[in-house]
């Protein structure tokens, strides 16, 4: 494996950089509905089951689909299946905003739009890591993890909704439009991306679909670092969601900000994340575990400035500093990830992490409101406690967190089941 030196010197290539534009305007359409189901869905009924049963299907999805759509990535080619989800997804879009407009769309209609398009987001997310890996050399999966993860974050969870909430302002059917415009500029652009890196695949004589689906699970709780980080990306995602589900109340209640001032604190805190993180992207330029460890202490600090919040600054402070720790920890995890598992796996080995992520999050949600029903702060005193044992699991697995890809193969070679093991030994 080439080293992060050669990385610094040598830029991302061109392709890169059509696959992030791509990316971008795909990301902006997604953050425009963030918005635009909920409004949708209000404007619909009156009835907050109906509304939450909205934004739970958006969930449900890629809980339940992740690991039988990371199956078919790896079996299709990853940029005509980036190609197909945009284009799928713009006429998805683009008949919901047709019978928005005549006015024959219903909260059943609703729920299953909704679902079907974040099922459609599921399968682009898993043929994306291999999109990436045919794009871009393995060196520079830090710089590109990096790029994508923070415009993702700024693009879909600041600008979009914001942009979002005024098209519905002035049109219902307006937010589903601009997504379904979105989906079509991202397949244009992705039609066109050269994969310079792109490997023939391997033959699948014999290969059942559900053996293939199995081996999802098998990648991400395999004994060694892969499981090690489906623990500590499963316990930060639990207390994170926790964390955010009571945000308002924390905002609100017990520190009494008005609407606007809760909401420029939220606007604040999410933009400097994404300002801390590009910042200090050496972070993600160093060891796996030590990456990992300094980022984890960010958001210790973070979530007690939240758990201890009596102002709106301290409120943007202690989510920036959340915030940009579990963005780092995301790119330094999933590079070392996608050094790890073969690029023939990448699919399946989102797909089981995309499940543990989704399911970490339902129940970090839930958790997070019970806790915010006995006070506001203590979601995150509890979030901080989690991080604190996260810490201790990374001090002692440091070593396994810091493997190369041949010491992976080497630790799961002991189980014969294991498919990185027998992957790496067919290379």
């Amino acid at each position: 494996m080439e080293s992060m030196a050669e990385a610094e010197t040598d830029p991302l290539p061109r392709a890169f950089w059509w696959l992030f534009a791509a990316g971008a305007v795909s990301w902006l359409g997604d953050g425009v509905i963030v918005v635009g189901f909920p409004l949708l869905a209000a404007s619909l009924t009156h009835s907050p089951l109906g509304i939450a049963a909205v934004v739970v299907t958006q969930r449900l999805a890629p809980m339940l689909l992740s690991l039988p759509l990371g199956a078919l990535a790896d079996r299709w080619n990853a940029r005509r299946t980036a190609v197909a989800t945009n284009a799928a997804q713009a006429a998805l879009f683009g008949a919901a905003a047709v019978l928005v407009a005549g006015g024959h769309i219903g909260l059943a209609s609703l729920i299953v739009i909704a679902f079907l398009a974040d099922a459609l987001g599921t399968l682009f997310t898993c043929a994306n890591s291999a999109l990436l890996a045919d794009v871009v050399e393995p060196r520079h999966f830090g710089p590109a993890n990096t790029w994508l993860r923070a415009s993702n974050a700024l693009i879909a969870y600041v600008v979009g909704p914001g942009i979002g909430g005024l098209l519905f302002a002035t049109g219902r059917q307006l937010p589903l439009i601009i997504n379904a415009c979105s989906f079509v500029g991202a397949a244009v652009v992705l039609a066109s991306l050269r994969t310079p890196n792109a490997r023939p695949r391997p033959a699948r004589a014999g290969r059942h679909f559900a053996a293939e689906v199995r081996e999802g699970v098998r990648i991400t709780f395999s004994p060694g670092p892969l499981r090690v980080m489906a623990a500590i990306v499963g316990t930060m995602t639990l207390a994170q969601a926790g964390s955010v589900a009571a945000i308002v109340v924390l905002g609100t209640q017990t520190v009494g900000l008005g609407k606007a001032g809760f909401g420029w604190a939220l606007a604040a805190g999410n933009v400097a994340a994404v300002a801390v993180m590009l910042s200090l992207g050496r972070i993600t330029k160093l060891r796996t575990s030590s990456a990992v460890l300094v980022s984890i202490g960010f958001g210790t600090i973070g979530e007690l400035l939240l758990g201890t919040a009596h102002s709106g600054p301290q409120i943007s402070l202690g989510l920036a500093m959340d915030g940009a720790a579990v963005l780092i920890i995301g790119v330094a995890l999933m590079t070392a990830r996608m050094r790890l598992v073969p690029r023939e796996l990448l699919g399946r080995m989102t797909g089981g992490y995309q499940t543990v992520i989704f399911g970490a999050g339902v129940a970090g949600t839930i958790l997070g409101g019970a806790l915010a029903d006995v006070s506001g702060r203590l979601p995150y005193l509890v979030c901080a406690g989690a991080y604190a044992a996260v810490l201790a699991v990374v001090f002692r697995k440091a070593r396994e967190l810091d493997a190369e890809p041949a010491a992976a193969a080497a630790t799961s070679s002991a189980a014969p089941a294991m498919p990185i093991a027998a992957a790496e030994a067919a290379d």
